[in-house]
């Protein structure tokens, strides 16, 4: 599947702010599923864009403003060629519960076993995340059940969060958006032995009737580890198995780590903050 994504983020300020310093994740990656064929990304007003790679491995632009100015425009246009990751006439079943102690030794994993800034492994989730196991000894049946419990259990409500939300509230409400969700999951699974991070990018809706939660904005899901199987991709907002359609930005222990747009800046708040996402499959 070839898709072409537009992230457009502009900000106004009620008066001039400076010495605006910025980092931007909004480059998808190349990997074994997907290929970025091209990305361009601006800022108005205008300025030398570095980049580095993070210790995740995701893309990062980074740019700074010293002089006054009213608005800041961020802009990415991208084209990614994807390809489909998992089997869906066999799916991932068979690895057993109790191989998890082995996964715990794989440095690829260690940081997604652990707690993080919106991830919280606690006696109470811990709880949850055993209930909802119930007899399961499979890995990937264990994650499935999970993700289906916070799609079928928890309310999908804008404007009930915020980006610094955290797990605990969360689970308390039982509402939120495709952030949330994903990091209630991870939560659940790590408090099981399951490493699981979270994923940012994008997804095409290619339902008939444009009915998956999320489209046309930045999205999140997560990923498990499954041994011999790799990084599983998993959607709670839709309740289903990451395919073709999703386009990967980057990955991280939480949203913390691959939020699109972060910085600094010396000024008032933003008057307003418009944030606008167009996804469109260019092979059909």
């Amino acid at each position: 599947m070839r898709l072409h994504v537009l992230h457009k983020t502009h900000y106004t300020y009620p008066s001039p702010v400076r010495d605006s310093f910025n980092e931007l994740r909004l480059q998808p990656l190349s990997n074994d599923w997907q290929r970025c064929e091209s990305c361009f990304v601006s800022v108005l007003p205008t300025t030398p864009l570095g980049q580095y790679l993070d210790l995740n491995g995701n893309l990062v632009h980074h740019f700074e403003i010293p002089e006054d100015h009213s608005k800041l425009i961020i802009e990415s246009r991208s084209i990614t060629t994807t390809s489909k990751r998992v089997d869906f006439e066999s799916f991932p079943y068979g690895v057993q519960m109790k191989n998890l102690r082995e996964v715990g030794g794989n440095p690829e994993c260690r940081d997604y076993l652990q707690k993080s800034h919106f991830v919280s492994i606690d006696p109470e989730t811990w709880r949850e995340a055993v209930e909802i196991q119930g007899h399961s000894k499979d890995v990937f049946q264990t994650a499935y059940q999970i993700m289906e419990h916070v799609y079928l259990n928890f309310e999908y409500c804008a404007s009930t969060t915020s980006v610094d939300t955290d797990t605990l509230e969360v689970l308390k409400n039982r509402r939120g958006v495709c952030q949330d969700f994903a990091h209630v999951v991870i939560a659940l699974c790590r408090c099981l032995g399951i490493p699981a991070r979270y994923v940012s990018g994008y997804f095409y809706d290619s339902t008939r009737n444009r009915t998956m939660r999320g489209a046309e904005a930045s999205h999140a899901w997560l990923e498990v580890f499954i041994d011999g199987y790799g990084w599983i991709g998993l959607d709670p907002t839709n309740n289903c198995v990451v395919r073709e359609n999703y386009v990967i930005i980057g990955a991280g222990r939480d949203y913390r780590d691959v939020a699109p747009v972060t910085g600094t800046y010396f000024g008032r708040l933003p008057e307003s903050m418009d944030i606008s996402v167009s996804v469109k499959r260019m092979d059909e």
